[in-house]
Order: structure tokens, then sequence, then C-alpha cells
């Protein structure tokens, strides 16, 4: 398939890098969850813990979140971000937005997993007032899981002002 020379896309080399950073993480964070889960399944005395209460719960909250926010909305984006200015034939509508997005998402997430897991640890190792802990690290993965919330508003946003109004004339 050959591309006309006035697509804009084609010329525009850091919004692709970005583009394929997103497919890159998708592949890294599917990797990771997808061996926490074999773990997680596979080895007896974790897949008790998991199973056997608030903490094992919360280490399920890291795993499930790698794999939605990581795996499966990184490969969206990463698709939407290559298909969007193909479908509409216009740039993106802001490359500053997309480099934002992902590096909020990539952070809030990489928190929200930390502070999950932290939280089921303490269960784990901490008795006396490792629930007043645990709450503390709940509420930090509620922060985190609120940067991701933005950077997905924005991703919104970038998406949206690019396809708004597609069928004018330029």
């Amino acid at each position: 398939m050959m591309q006309e020379p006035n697509e804009p896309w084609t010329q525009d080399k850091e919004y692709t890098k970005y583009t394929l950073w997103f497919i890159y993480a998708c592949i890294i964070y599917s990797i990771i969850g997808f061996s926490w889960g074999a773990l997680m399944g596979g080895i007896p005395t974790f897949r008790h813990f998991v199973n056997s209460g608030i903490p094992g719960h919360r280490i399920v909250l890291g795993h499930t979140h790698i794999n939605l926010l990581g795996w499966v909305e990184m490969a969206i984006f990463g698709a939407v971000y290559y298909l969007i200015p193909r479908l509409v034939r216009r740039s993106i509508y802001s490359l500053r937005l997309v480099k934002i997005h992902f590096w909020m998402h990539n952070l809030g997430l990489l928190g929200v997993v930390v502070f999950f897991s932290s939280a089921g640890l303490i269960g784990i190792f901490i008795d006396d007032d490792g629930e007043s802990v645990a709450s503390r690290f709940m509420s930090l993965a509620g922060i985190f899981g609120s940067v991701v919330l933005l950077a997905n508003i924005i991703w919104g946003y970038n998406i949206y002002r690019t396809c708004n109004g597609w069928n004018r004339p330029k």
C-alpha cells in the first residue's frame, strides 16, 4: 500500500515513536501481568495467600490493574493513536498531549500497582497496626489512580480535538 506524500502522520517521527512506545509498554506490561498471574496460580502458597482475605485481594488488585491499565489500555491507546489520524486524514491535535498522556499514564499505573501490592504485603509482614498502614497505601493507590484517570481524560480530549470537524474542508 503506497502512502501519499501529503499524509501528515508519515512525516512526524516523534508521533510514530510515541505510538510505538504505547505498543512496547503494552508488551512489557502483558509479560509482567501474565507472569504474575502464573505465579499466583502456580505456586500453592501464593495461591492460598491471594485467596485468603483482604491482603491477598490487594495483591490481586495490583495484578488486575497491571493487566487492564498496562496491557489492555496501552494496546488500545497505541491502536487509536495509529488509526485516528488515518481515519480523519489529519495529524493528531497535539503531540505534546500524547507525550503527557504516555508519561502520566505510566507513572500513575506504576504507583497504583506498587501501592496496591505494598498494602497487600503489609498484611503478611506487619501484625500490629498493619491495617492502618495498609489503608494509607490504599489511599496512595487512589491518588495514583486519579493520575491515570487524568491521563485518560487528556487522551480523550486529544482524540476528540483530532476528530472534531474531520469532514470540513481544510
